[in-house]
């Protein structure tokens, strides 16, 4: 599908300011890094807001992915505080979890409205929820009683919405929903390292952190990318 000049550079910018909250991060510099990341954030909700305007394919699914990357802006800001505050990592990193959460409920329900509900990709979403709790306990994590239910729901909830995206691209067989289910996957990755960055004490952090925004950027980007590419 055509790709409007002004979507593609927009697309381009926000690589670049990903790319230049990597580089800032992996070289501690936590508040340069923080500014590139709202600017790569707000990247992602400007190309599906292009997107829709020469492509306005359909109006739900455009709304509440835009939703989803409003959360998900928001979250960021409430990780990107951490960065420089970390007096109020506490509060702040739930807040961020439960913004990404509803976000992840959004596209969620962006997907369920082209495929209707489906039992498997459900199914599918409370193993991983339980495996979630599992790891939590079987890693240690320094995460307490209610946070670890917390993200044990988050993770059903990301696996709910991976399922649902791969469920969609088999059934339409477009490009949108392929390039949405890859975002998906991603998004798994990234806060797997997250969990494991937060709440263990890992070693090689840097490694940690480039690959966890590396493989968000790359989600919020595809998952964009989806509005752009509908039909």
């Amino acid at each position: 599908m055509f790709m409007s000049p002004l979507c593609l550079g927009l697309a381009v910018l926000t690589v670049a300011f990903a790319a230049g909250c990597i580089t800032l991060r992996s070289k501690n510099k936590a508040f340069e890094g923080m500014l590139c990341k709202f600017m790569a954030s707000f990247g992602f909700i400007s190309i599906a807001v292009v997107g829709f305007l020469f492509n306005p394919a359909d109006t739900y699914y455009f709304c509440v992915v835009c939703f989803a990357l409003l959360f998900g802006f928001c979250g960021d800001i409430m990780l990107g505080i951490k960065e420089i505050a970390p007096t109020f990592r506490g509060k702040l990193v739930p807040l961020g979890l439960l913004y990404f959460l509803v976000g992840h409920v959004f596209y969620l329900c962006a997907f369920i409205s082209r495929t209707g509900f489906k039992l498997i990709p459900l199914i599918v979403g409370v193993v991983f929820g339980i495996g979630g709790l599992v790891a939590v306990k079987g890693f240690k994590m320094e995460t307490g009683k209610k946070l670890g239910i917390l993200m044990a729901v988050y993770y059903a909830v990301l696996a709910y919405k991976a399922s649902s995206a791969f469920v969609l691209a088999l059934e339409s067989g477009q490009a949108a929903f392929w390039v949405a289910f890859v975002g998906a996957v991603m998004f798994i990755i990234s806060d797997t390292c997250i969990a494991f960055l937060y709440f263990t004490p890992v070693k090689r952090k840097n490694l940690y952190v480039t690959v966890e925004l590396s493989t968000y950027y790359t989600a919020q980007i595809l998952l964009a990318m989806s509005v752009v590419l509908l039909k």
